[in-house]
């Protein structure tokens, strides 16, 4: 990163996810819990070197995890109130993807909120990408992983 803003961007992408979190975390609860696959897999809890990048850039350290478990396992941050750590110190993927019980769960929410969502997200997303020096492609500013379940 070669950006003299890193730290200002960093914390605007950190109060981004917060604004973000309690959208996910209402629909997280309401459909996770009686899900029979776990999507939350011990692959996807490795932070890569963009969230090393943001979490360095907020002079945070990335969160401790065992990676003696098979990619298939469930996370090792996966505890039975979910995620024990905060969306903003997740690996990105974990707050990208939704598996489909979940993005129709979101999308059923009141037209508002889910519109608020939708761009809350985007700003998180452009935010992120400006922070990495990542140019935006039409195609990048949301597209979320979905998982057929």
């Amino acid at each position: 990163m070669n950006n003299n803003n890193e730290p200002q961007i960093a914390h605007e992408l950190r109060e981004a996810f917060e604004a973000v979190d309690p959208f996910i975390q209402k629909h997280t609860a309401l459909v996770c819990p009686s899900c029979k696959k776990v999507c939350c897999i011990a692959k996807h809890g490795r932070h890569d070197e963009k969230d090393i990048t943001f979490l360095s850039a907020l002079k945070f350290e990335t969160p401790c995890l065992k990676f003696d478990s098979n990619d298939t396992d469930p996370c090792g941050f996966l505890n039975a109130e979910g995620c024990s750590i905060e969306r903003w110190m997740r690996p990105f993927r974990c707050t990208w993807f939704f598996c489909d019980p979940l993005l129709e769960s979101m999308k059923g929410d009141k037209g508002r909120a889910y519109r608020r969502f939708i761009e809350s997200f985007q700003r998180l997303v452009l935010l992120r990408q400006e922070l990495l020096n990542t140019p935006a492609t039409d195609k990048q500013q949301f597209k979320p992983f979905i998982r057929k379940a």
